[in-house]
């Protein structure tokens, strides 16, 4: 079971509008769930819907308007299924944090068809910062998990970025980290008593 403790809504750096929950499950009070999605299907972005559908629509045309061989046709109709197939892997429908103190950071985004699910153990998890990124003509900011340095892994930290494919605003990624951030500090204050009750 678990409770909502806030709900946020905030436009991304695209100006489709997001909706942040933070709910806090009853049988652990110290765990945190973000769940970034969008408002509701009207207000997505219809620009991926109206690329598919002129793609098909296009080639729909060239199929039967344009004298072209068997070989196209099956290119033109491989092309087709390609797109179709990857939009509907590919279009996200929400972004999610799963944060348990002492266990893990486990964040999935959610497709039109399926999920996929990244976790990180918790000794794993050196910090939590508000990394920024310019591209193209644009800054963007992410929030970033610095995830240390295991025994195969080449480099010292690791940067591991949370809610890319949604792109909130910095003021709904502030009010993830400083939640973030108290449930770091806590458990860091709490790591010298374990230490010591674990000695005495």
């Amino acid at each position: 079971m678990s409770c909502t403790e806030k709900v946020v809504e905030y436009g991304n750096v695209n100006g489709v509008t997001l909706c942040l929950k933070v709910d806090i499950r009853k049988d652990s009070p110290h765990s945190r769930l973000f769940i970034i999605s969008y408002k509701s299907k009207e207000n997505k972005s219809l620009w991926p819907k109206l690329s598919l559908f002129f793609a098909v629509f296009f080639n729909i045309i060239a199929l039967f308007y344009l004298r072209i061989s068997f070989t196209s046709t099956i290119i033109i109709i491989t092309v087709l299924s390609f797109l179709i197939f990857f939009w509907i892997t590919h279009s996200v429908q929400s972004e999610s944090v799963l944060v348990i103190p002492t266990v893990g950071i486990q964040s999935s985004v959610k497709y039109v068809c399926g999920r996929e699910d990244n976790f990180i153990p918790w000794s794993y998890v050196d910090d939590v910062i508000i990394n920024e990124v310019i591209k193209l003509n644009r800054v963007l900011f992410y929030l970033t998990v610095l995830v240390k340095n295991t025994q195969n892994d080449s480099e010292p930290i690791k940067l591991v970025p949370l809610f890319k494919y949604t792109k909130p605003r910095l003021m709904m990624l502030e009010i993830i980290y400083s939640e973030l951030q108290s449930l770091l500090t806590e458990e860091h204050k709490e790591e010298p008593y374990n230490e010591a009750g674990d000695i005495g």
